[in-house]
């Protein structure tokens, strides 16, 4: 299917706002630059384009690759550690669900439900399907959501001084070419397979396998292109602009201060997690940061990986965190229904 000019023009928006951020060395400029400037364009000119569900899940893979390249020989010793910190955030996230939708419920005169629905820390999906489900207000929880998600993405890179990395190349070269053709096409291959499984996030995880596989039986080294995160980064801010104006200018307006409350307030139970764990534990407190972050799943390994964070601790936290919130939303969902 040949590409229509709206679609060109949306490209083209995306691509010249993540250049432009990038150059003007705003944190993580190749995606907040397309997530605001795609947002401006769609209220703009009214119209709706998302970029390509294959393009997505590509950019996907590219993260999990980038991911699995950072697994090395000590991994499982690090790993005995993981599920005391994975407890303490099931703990966190239950909390900010519970408290947020309390907050809600005073700050936006919600009904029980659509309160704690719109507080809870992940998972949109099973959040606006149990809404539905009891009859609540949809249309403000995805709206609540939608901004919340906007919120961190803009926020959190703030938080962090991006580190002076060792220079990786813009693209591969050489032996590394037949590298990634190889993990590229594998990857893709095992990503359809996993959609077909209904695995969550299939193209992450099969990125991470075959990245960590290479990786760790030192088959290859690998460096992710600087082009391939930027591609990624780039996606990930057009989807998010292009969800957050869905709703509607009025809406949004209408909604920006509530929300921004609430994410204050879950970020706080965030943060007071990612410290008790890192003064407690020992794990790094940037790892500890992004892990707890209540939300923006898709994102928070990004920041990982330009931060110099351990990616694979982030994502792992962050798949626990939706894994639990698919549990916990439906029993919150039917104890606030019969009060």
């Amino acid at each position: 299917m040949l590409p229509t000019p709206r679609g060109i023009l949306f490209s083209m928006t995306a691509c010249v706002a993540a250049v432009a951020f990038t150059l003007l060395d705003v944190p993580l400029g190749a995606m907040i630059g397309p997530m605001l400037l795609i947002a401006l364009l769609s209220h703009l000119t009214g119209h709706i384009e998302s970029p390509g569900p294959l393009s997505h899940d590509a950019a996907i893979l590219l993260i999990g690759l980038a991911l699995g390249s950072q697994v090395s020989s000590d991994l499982f010793q690090q790993l005995l550690l993981w599920p005391a910190s994975l407890a303490i955030l099931v703990c966190t996230i239950t909390l900010i669900l519970w408290l947020g939708g309390l907050l809600n419920r005073r700050i936006l005169a919600l009904d029980p439900v659509s309160a704690h629905m719109a507080a809870a820390p992940g998972n949109l999906s099973s959040a606006l399907a149990v809404t539905e489900h009891h009859g609540g207000a949809l249309s403000q929880v995805a709206v609540y959501q939608s901004l919340r998600l906007a919120f961190l993405t803009l926020m959190v890179p703030f938080f962090f001084t991006l580190p002076e990395t060792v220079k990786v190349p813009l693209i591969f070269t050489g032996e590394d070419f037949a590298i990634w053709i190889g993990m590229l096409s594998v990857g893709w291959l095992c990503t359809l397979w996993f959609k077909h499984l209904r695995i969550t996030t299939p193209g992450l995880i099969a990125g991470v396998l075959i990245g960590g596989t290479i990786s760790a039986t030192g088959l290859a080294t690998i460096q992710t292109p600087d082009l391939f995160i930027g591609f990624a980064m780039m996606l990930f801010g057009w989807r998010i602009g292009i969800d957050t104006v869905r709703q509607g200018l009025g809406v949004l307006l209408k909604t920006i201060p509530p929300a921004l409350v609430s994410t204050c307030f879950a970020l706080v139970f965030a943060l007071c997690g990612a410290y008790f764990v890192h003064w407690s534990l020992g794990f790094p407190l940037i790892d500890t940061i992004l892990g707890f972050m209540p939300g923006a799943f898709q994102v928070m390994p990004v920041i990982a990986l330009e931060t110099g964070a351990d990616g694979l601790f982030v994502t792992t936290h962050h798949l626990v965190r939706v894994l639990a919130m698919g549990a916990i939303i439906p029993l919150t969902a039917s104890y606030w229904s019969r009060t």
